[in-house]
């Protein structure tokens, strides 16, 4: 049997390169026999930057950056043929460069992701490719935007550093410095969700949350998002409030596609048309996919459901192992053949992510274990 082992992260505990190995390890405990194909995924978010990386053969840039509360520490991007950067906001300045230390939703901003930027264009690299996701910021971008020369002003002219906090304050901006820097560069921005920009579906409402904020920090950020995306419509005369895909990263995606003229692309599509996962789904048996917490979010074009529409699609059965799972087997939009919860047991999401390796090896073993009951 010919099994394609295509795993998204486990965020906060395993990578997508670590998933495909301990799918791989266990596997051939109980069917030695079977070939294995191992595609590690990413959709924009956790990873992104080294699965492309290490399908370019990449080389690593180190660089300086700051976490979304302006402490320094020593992150980096990859860099291809000195042509395109490569780089992802998640391990710039996104929450997991902030772990252990609490989230202060209204302090936060993309800076971190500014700085690399910079740094990418110094080096003389015309294209640059951002994966969006695993963020702690709701600041629309400015904070990245900011480091790359956007100066924003208060209505009595007073310079600002933009943070989620203050974007209320912010009455214009002056764009001549970025202008000047960017010229001749082409972004590329990898998102993996929908969200516009505000709204009960916007980026504060739905994702401030996991960020730290409470609910008056929600409706302050959703205030000061909005107040920021109709200034940057009234000077840009560009749609932004209802831009789909604009509210990745706290509106970083609508920030960037508003002032640094960026692409917006949807990560999981950009990942799998590189690998060229529709190949190997066709010439394999058996897919197996793999996602931290399945919700109804994950039905509407993430990751792993995108590799079981295509596994419907060559009539290759697709089963998913994941952290938890909210879907319902009967739902008519859930393409999976099987779904498996890792998690035998109700513990913490501490313990969850802590013993998802062990829990990962056992699922492994005990699902071959009964698919070689024929033999």
């Amino acid at each position: 049997m010919k099994i394609l082992v295509a795993p998204n992260a486990f965020k906060g505990s395993l990578s997508a390169f670590d998933v495909a190995q301990v799918i791989k390890k266990n596997w051939s405990i109980h069917r030695p026999d079977d070939e294995i194909i191992m595609k590690p995924l990413a959709d924009g978010g956790d990873g992104f930057e080294h699965v492309i990386a290490k399908e370019k053969n990449a080389d690593w840039i180190n660089v300086l950056s700051v976490d979304p509360i302006g402490r320094p520490f020593q992150s980096g991007y990859y860099r291809i043929n000195n042509a395109t950067a490569v780089m992802s906001l998640a391990s710039l300045c996104g929450i997991a460069t902030i772990t252990p230390s609490p989230i202060n939703a209204l302090e936060a901003n993309t800076e971190g992701l500014g700085m690399a930027i910079k740094h990418a264009i110094s080096s003389g690299c015309k294209e640059i490719i951002i994966g969006l996701g695993g963020s702690a910021s709701t600041d629309f971008g400015l904070g990245a935007l900011y480091q790359l020369g956007l100066k924003c002003y208060t209505f009595d002219n007073q310079k600002i550093i933009p943070k989620g906090g203050n974007l209320h304050l912010i009455e214009k901006f002056d764009d001549t410095d970025l202008i000047e820097l960017i010229g001749g560069i082409d972004f590329y921005l990898a998102v993996d969700v929908k969200n516009t920009l505000v709204g009960k579906n916007g980026c504060s409402h739905v994702f401030a949350p996991q960020k730290g904020a409470t609910e008056s920090e929600v409706e302050l950020l959703e205030s000061n998002i909005h107040h920021i995306g109709l200034l940057t419509e009234k000077m840009l005369n560009k749609e932004v409030i209802q831009l789909e895909g604009g509210g990745a990263a706290g509106g970083t995606a609508a920030g960037f596609y508003s002032f640094l003229n960026a692409h917006i692309m949807n990560g999981s599509e950009f990942v799998m048309e590189l690998l060229n996962i529709h190949d190997s789904i066709e010439k394999s048996d058996l897919i197996i996919t793999t996602e931290g917490k399945f919700d109804q979010q994950s039905l509407e074009g993430k990751l792993p459901y995108q590799i079981a529409q295509l596994g419907n699609k060559y009539n290759k059965p697709v089963i998913a192992f994941v952290g938890s799972s909210d879907i319902n087997s009967n739902d008519p939009k859930n393409p999976f053949y099987c779904i498996f919860s890792i998690n035998n047991e109700f513990t913490s999401i501490d313990t969850a992510i802590k013993n998802t390796k062990k829990n990962l090896s056992e699922c492994i073993q005990q699902f071959t274990k009964i698919l070689s009951l024929d033999k």
